[in-house]
Parts: structure tokens; C-alpha cells; sequence
């Protein structure tokens, strides 16, 4: 009998991955683990398509037709000589990004968490919002817009934030720089020019308690109530926060927000995703946005909520 394996894509530091590693192989399931950024340089590859297509990293092999279930934790740049000149830089990262992307859509198990087609389509705020909006979340007033009018109209008779359509992060060779969801002020109405460069996503303000992240994979759903009211630095996204205890305490929802956050991660075609929610005064519950592939390492830690124990019960059953 051909021995089945999980596929593990993701990059050499990666935390988030090593934990749940560690618990496959507590079962023994046999795993492979594809650090990207280890590829061309170090992981060789071979497609064929006749069906023997492999990944190759040091004494470990996998072929694709023997795998049973797939982590796709993320993608990243190939690590490449820094001789290289720009251009041939580029080409390289394109093809190999493609010749990834090519090799994973033929992996013919049905078995992802998620598939790359769900995850990328997914990541559409704009989608997001339309989903969500559709199954019945209650959602703040938006605008997304780069017509500086429509933008002056929406936020001129309410308290409102802005944030990036996609990723809030800018990369620089100084590293990477974080975009918060921020407050807009009186005067940034007074001059809407760089909308011409970017759209923008502009919302109400919401008034909150607190802060919501639910974690959801597969069947299963944990739900992390953040206090970020209780931190000026926090209060309008609590990613922002100065403070490294900042109180979290495990929260539980409404049966009809549980069946909510359950639709939206079907309706998307995915098998993991976390989902920030803001709570109101009044205990309302308000969707912000979803992130199929969202950070929840800092939950384990600080609510031993077992997620990375789910994950590997996930990738493992049928084993």
C-alpha cells in the first residue's frame, strides 16, 4: 500500500508551522515540509506530467501523487544570490512563483486548508464585505473609493476610519512597514488629491467594547474576546497597541454569530480562517474583515486555545 503524506507549504521561519509540525509527528503521519523561500536554491523539484512530479529537500521526497492533505500556510520570495541584477532577479521570482503555483493546482487531493484559488480570492476585502453583507452581518457604513467627492461625502457628517483595500503593509529595504486602520481626521477632508495614486477604504467609526477574533478550522471555532478599549494605542486597531499584555479572555458567541462566521468561511470555499469582529456597547456584533490565512499563535499562548493540535487533527484525519 503507497504510504500517504501531508504537505506543508511554507517558509523556513515559521513558528506557526514548527508548533503543528511537532504535533504530526506525534501521530507518525509521514509530512513534508516545503519551505519556499528554500526554493530553487536548496528544494529541487521535478514536474512531469505523466504523474511523477516531486519535491526533494536534503533526505526528504515527496511526490505528489501520494499526498493526503495540504497545509498551504503561505508563500514567500525565493532566497536568491544577491549578484543577481534586478531584472534577472524578477524573472526568476516570477518563474518560480509560477512554476509552484503550476505544481500545486495538480495536486489532486481534496483535502486543503485551504485551496490556493479560495485563499486568493478570499483575501478580497471588497469580496469580503459583499459575502458577508449577503449572509447577514452587520456591517459598518463604506465607501471604497479614489474620487476624493465621494470620499469628502461620506466621511463629512460621521466619525470615520480609513484602511488599505488589500495588505497593510509596505515593503521597503528597510524592512517592512505596517498600515493600521487608522482615524481620519478634520483635516485630511481638507486635501483627498492622493486618492489619485490608491483607493481607499473609508468606513464609520465603530463604537466598541471590544475587540472579536475568532479563529475557525474546519468544524471547530474559538473565539477571543481583545480589550483593546482598555488601551488608548489599541482602540482603533488593536494590532497597533504599544502594550504586549494587552487583556484578552476567551469569549463565547451567539449561536447566530457562530453560524455566521461558519457560512462565511463555507460560502468562501475555505477550511481555515480567523475573522475580526467588533462588539458594541450594546453587544452587537459587527464584521470588520476575514483573513483566510490569519495569524493565531499569540491565542494558544495567551488562552491555550489548541489550534495547532486542531490543524494537525485536520491534515492527519483519514490517516
Amino acid at each position: 500500500m503507497t504510504t500517504k503524506t501531508i504537505l506543508v507549504v511554507t517558509t523556513t521561519y515559521d513558528e506557526t508551522a514548527d508548533l503543528v509540525i511537532e504535533k504530526i509527528k506525534e501521530t507518525g503521519v509521514p509530512f513534508f515540509r516545503l519551505d519556499t523561500d528554500l526554493f530553487p536554491q536548496e528544494v529541487t523539484a521535478v514536474f512531469d506530467p505523466h504523474g511523477n512530479t516531486f519535491f526533494r529537500w536534503q533526505d526528504s521526497q515527496i511526490h505528489t501523487g501520494r499526498i493526503h492533505s495540504v497545509w498551504h500556510r503561505r508563500l514567500t520570495t525565493p532566497i536568491l544570490p544577491d549578484a543577481i541584477s534586478t531584472h534577472h532577479r524578477e524573472f526568476c521570482e516570477r518563474e518560480t512563483r509560477a512554476f509552484l503555483d503550476g505544481v500545486l493546482s495538480t495536486i489532486k487531493t481534496r483535502r486543503w486548508l485551504s485551496q490556493p484559488a479560495a485563499l486568493q480570492k478570499a483575501e478580497r476585502k471588497i469580496y469580503q464585505l459583499q459575502v458577508a453583507r449577503e449572509l447577514g452581518f452587520k456591517l459598518p457604513a463604506t465607501v471604497v473609493t479614489n474620487d476624493p467627492k465621494s470620499a469628502e461625502h461620506f466621511a463629512r457628517n460621521r466619525d470615520s476610519i480609513v484602511k488599505a483595500v488589500r495588505s497593510g503593509y509596505i515593503a521597503s529595504p528597510e524592512g517592512n512597514q505596517a498600515i493600521f486602520t487608522s482615524r481620519l481626521l478634520p483635516q485630511n477632508l481638507q486635501d483627498l488629491t492622493s486618492l489619485n495614486l490608491s483607493p481607499v477604504i473609508f468606513q464609520e467609526e465603530i463604537k466598541k467594547k471590544s475587540d472579536i477574533r475568532v479563529t475557525i478550522i474546519g468544524n471547530d471555532l474559538f473565539a477571543a474576546e481583545i480589550l483593546s478599549q482598555d488601551d488608548p494605542s489599541s482602540r482603533t486597531d488593536w494590532r497597533a497597541t504599544d502594550d504586549p499584555d494587552l487583556k484578552h479572555r476567551v469569549h463565547k458567541l451567539p449561536p447566530s454569530i457562530e453560524g455566521l462566521c461558519h457560512a462565511i468561511v463555507s460560502k468562501m470555499g475555505l477550511q481555515f480562517a480567523s475573522i475580526d469582529l467588533a462588539l458594541t456597547p450594546e453587544d452587537d456584533y459587527v464584521f470588520f474583515e476575514l483573513n483566510p490565512n490569519g495569524q493565531w499563535l499569540w491565542l494558544e499562548y495567551q488562552l491555550d486555545f489548541p489550534i495547532s493540535q486542531k490543524i494537525a487533527e485536520w491534515l492527519t484525519n483519514g490517516l
